[in-house]
């Protein structure tokens, strides 16, 4: 049952839906701005989180091996990432304003391969002389969530350890639950920092919800309705009575999860390949590209945009065929 899931869609349309918010955010177009909307990049982020809680708690709990479970970790995300942090830094250095030999010779560009390669992307998101003119100079906006992911790899053993070593699974998961989201409460009600609160610790909250359903699983199937019922109950009255998003990470999650499991129709989609990851490397520079170059003004926004999906698509089919899927093939 576990097996028999649309998880891919869901990551597909989570995907697209951030690619959609760069787009109008980025292109500072009029004719774009509909899709913030409808297309919050925060809602795709989270809903990544959840699923990743889900999929990596299954992967670790069926891993014998902490050695080969950091293995597979890193080649599911190592290679494309580097790949795609070393192809546009090649590709940019052609649109920098400082030229292309001025450009390697510059210190800068070696700080954006150091701080990125070590998932540290907001200690230097910029490349020198690239894209000074859009709406932000960074190269891939999108690469914040990945330390945040790296760092849910890197605690999950502990999280286990914990359950196990207490005997209180549940319980560990909620206390850990309550943490996250009294941290997001403090750093954004209490002290007003918004990028503090996006980290890790205001983020487990989601990945702890997919890890709570995991473990659960058998009774969250059975009841899976129910469940559903009352997360749109508690939405719902959090919302008209609550400020503060104490429910949403849960709420967010068992709808996610109960979508995962009851559209047997999508359950085959993509199931051979899995495009999201490109997607969600290869759209935040094309798009910026784009931007660069004045092409939504200079074209229809609405065939730029086209012109983009299509392309990131592309790179998307590249990067699962000829780097993801042969690392993940590799043995270990």
């Amino acid at each position: 049952m576990e097996n028999n899931n649309s998880f891919n869609f869901l990551r597909f349309i989570m995907a697209n839906i951030i690619m959609l918010a760069h787009l109008s955010e980025l292109s500072e177009s009029e004719e774009l701005a509909f899709l913030l909307s409808f297309c919050k990049s925060s809602l795709g982020v989270s809903g990544f989180f959840i699923i990743s809680g889900f999929l990596v708690a299954k992967s670790y709990s069926k891993s014998n091996d902490l050695k080969k479970y950091f293995i597979k970790r890193t080649k599911r995300i190592f290679p494309a990432y580097i790949f795609v942090l070393m192809f546009f830094v090649l590709v940019l250095s052609f649109f920098s304003v400082l030229g292309f030999t001025d450009f390697f010779l510059n210190i800068e560009t070696y700080k954006y391969i150091f701080w990125n390669l070590l998932f540290l992307n907001f200690m230097q998101p910029c490349l020198p002389g690239v894209f000074v003119d859009n709406f932000n100079c960074a190269v891939n906006g999108s690469l914040w969530t990945m330390k945040i992911e790296e760092g849910f790899y890197i605690v999950l053993p502990l999280i286990f350890y914990l359950m196990y070593k207490l005997r209180k699974k549940n319980a560990v998961l909620v206390f850990i639950y309550i943490m996250s989201v009294l941290y997001t409460y403090v750093m954004l009600d209490v002290y007003n920092k918004p990028l503090l609160a996006k980290q890790l610790p205001g983020k487990l909250a989601y990945f702890v919800v997919g890890i709570f359903i995991y473990l659960n699983f058998n009774k969250f199937i059975i009841k899976k309705w129910l469940y559903l019922v009352l997360a749109l109950i508690v939405m719902m009255l959090e919302i008209s009575f609550v400020s503060v998003n104490v429910f949403f990470p849960l709420v967010f999650g068992t709808i996610i999860l109960f979508l995962a499991y009851s559209v047997p129709f999508l359950n085959n989609f993509s199931k051979k390949s899995d495009y999201t990851y490109g997607i969600y490397l290869f759209h935040y520079p094309i798009i910026q590209i784009f931007a660069y170059l004045k092409l939504f003004d200079k074209i229809n926004p609405f065939v730029s945009s086209v012109s983009i999906i299509i392309l990131v698509y592309f790179f998307a089919y590249i990067s699962w065929h000829l780097i993801e899927k042969r690392f993940l093939n590799r043995t270990n």
